[in-house]
């Protein structure tokens, strides 16, 4: 008993001492004008050319510095001029990059690059193919994507309208940045923003991490920078979506969209930060697919995962044409029933928006999860990531960890105890998109009337017998165990072990708890090819 005094005495003076630390740093910086303040980050506007060197080009390019054929050298992932190695002073020198913010100026004239102009290209004054010659012909502005012939260009208004994109693009002379300052180091932050007169303007934020997928995020992010502003593409990897969306308090009555790149798990990043930044208006959220899973994408109708053939550009027009359509989000509350000390552990909470899992399924979602923690070089394409998967199900049908699971739970559906038949899972759904597209509740029944729906209120509950029935309901060769539906829901782990659990694909064990989950609040979701859901 002594000795656990002790501790504890040693404990609180460790906590008292971080304590008076922290409170003095932060004395000190309010003082010194030290913090950072909250606000979306770019990369310094004077510092031009973002080159970004690759090996291999995808169409036949000429270097716009020496105007010969180009095969590997260094790319601009803001104004998308392409050099050689040896060519890029040149060219830093000649060629002015993307203008990222013009100040003293209410309108945008045409910002031109020579030649590489995409296939089957247009000239937007005479209507014929321009760019199909073996050279380094013909130009694009690089704001509102027209093409032009050399000699029609003197026909064209110097004054830019932005083009197709305009309702989404954050023109230049619409921005103004502050530089803030920490030691030696500096960086630059959105201050202001205007509205420009464009009818309809509902500025799009891209947010995508350069790590996602097989490089794919680092691809987007170069894409979606050549056709919006610069300003406008975050990388997650650098700026945390928190940062990125106080963006949208500099627009109070403006409604934003913001398009995330990437899976379930990015998703579920920015619709939490959304709950901390608090707008007046919240944003219109669409999704672009990486990696594998993305449920959620493919219920809203952005398909099961991009794979580089959908041009950006139609990806933005489909981002412009989706309708808007509400997402219930779910609160998990979890509460140990193990005491230290005598004293309970605090809760924790946990926020859902596809579905919350316990048993067979979440056991072989934490061994893939533990896998890749432990040897990432090996998950690098979408084949492997379901090869393993398939292998831990395989295993898991075999060893039965989560056999009796019946036995060890309790179910309660809005204040109903749930007599439970022999399980080894539990799923409780928001989406009707499960396991990669598996749809465990098509539509209504005698027992169950209501149709599944995103924005009903109400969470879909289905059992499952095994790992061998997850697998043959995968292949439409087996019926869910429905258990019903519910608008809150209260899950009781009475066993001693730790069963496997998972909330939107991120696993974890979880010891003897009580489980609440409730709704939470709604997030406007854009909705491709859909049918236009009443906004509540």
């Amino acid at each position: 008993m002594g000795d656990i005094l002790e501790w504890r005495g040693d404990a609180y003076q460790v906590l008292a001492c971080c304590g008076v630390f922290i409170l003095l740093s932060w004395v000190l910086t309010k003082l010194l004008g030290l913090t950072w303040k909250r606000g979306l980050r770019v990369g310094d506007p004077h510092k031009g050319h973002r080159w970004f060197m690759t090996e291999i080009l995808d169409k036949p390019t000429y270097c716009n510095f020496c105007e010969r054929p180009l095969v590997r050298g260094g790319y601009c992932e803001n104004c998308g001029i392409s050099v050689h190695e040896e060519c890029i002073d040149g060219a830093t020198k000649r060629f002015a990059c993307k203008v990222l913010v013009l100040s003293k100026r209410n309108y945008m004239n045409h910002q031109w690059v020579r030649g590489n102009l995409p296939l089957c290209s247009t000239c937007s004054v005479c209507g014929f193919h321009c760019g199909t010659e073996p050279r380094l012909c013909d130009l694009r502005c690089i704001w509102c994507q027209d093409k032009t012939h050399d000699q029609c260009l003197r026909s064209k208004s110097n004054v830019c309208d932005f083009g197709k994109y305009k309702t989404m693009i954050l023109p230049p002379h619409c921005i103004s940045l502050t530089v803030e300052h920490w030691r030696s180091k500096k960086r630059f932050v959105v201050r202001e923003v205007s509205t420009p007169p464009i009818k309809n303007w509902s500025p799009l934020l891209v947010f995508a991490n350069r790590k996602s997928g097989d490089n794919e995020g680092e691809r987007l992010l170069m894409a979606f920078k050549n056709l919006l502003n610069p300003v406008q593409v975050v990388d997650l990897h650098e700026v945390p979506p928190e940062s990125a969306l106080e963006f949208c308090k500099l627009l109070p009555n403006v409604r934003t969209r913001i398009l995330v790149c990437g899976g379930d798990g990015s998703v579920g990043w920015v619709l939490g930060a959304l709950d901390k930044v608090k707008l007046k208006l919240p944003p219109y959220i669409g999704i672009l697919p990486l990696g594998t899973g993305n449920d959620l994408a493919r219920v809203l109708g952005w398909g099961s995962g991009y794979t580089g053939e959908e041009d950006v550009n139609e990806v933005l027009t489909s981002v412009m044409m989706a309708n808007v359509t509400p997402l219930d989000r779910w609160k998990i509350t979890i509460e140990s029933n193990r005491r230290y000390f005598d004293v309970r552990r605090r809760k924790k909470v946990f926020w859902m928006n596809n579905y919350f899992s316990i048993g067979c399924d979440a056991k072989v979602v934490l061994n893939f999860h533990l896998h890749r923690e432990s040897q990432p070089s090996l998950f690098t394409s979408r084949i492997i990531n379901k090869a393993v998967y398939g292998l831990y199900g395989a295993r898991d049908v075999l060893e039965q960890d989560c056999k009796d699971l019946h036995e060890v739970v309790e179910l309660e559906m809005d204040g109903r105890k749930v007599d439970l038949p022999e399980l080894e899972g539990i799923v409780f759904l928001n989406i009707n998109s499960w396991c990669g597209g598996c749809e465990l509740w098509v539509e209504g029944d005698e027992e169950h009337p209501l149709p599944p729906s995103i924005n009903d209120g109400i969470l879909e509950v289905a059992g499952l017998y095994s790992a061998l029935h997850i697998a043959r309901l995968q292949v439409n060769m087996a019926d869910p165990l429905r258990l019903g539906q519910a608008r809150s829901i209260k899950l009781t782990l009475k066993d001693t072990r730790s069963l496997p659990v998972q909330v939107d694909g991120e696993p974890w064990e979880e010891g003897p708890c009580v489980i609440t989950i409730t709704r939470h609040n709604q997030a406007l979701m854009l909705a491709k090819g859909q049918k236009q859901e009443q906004i509540l």
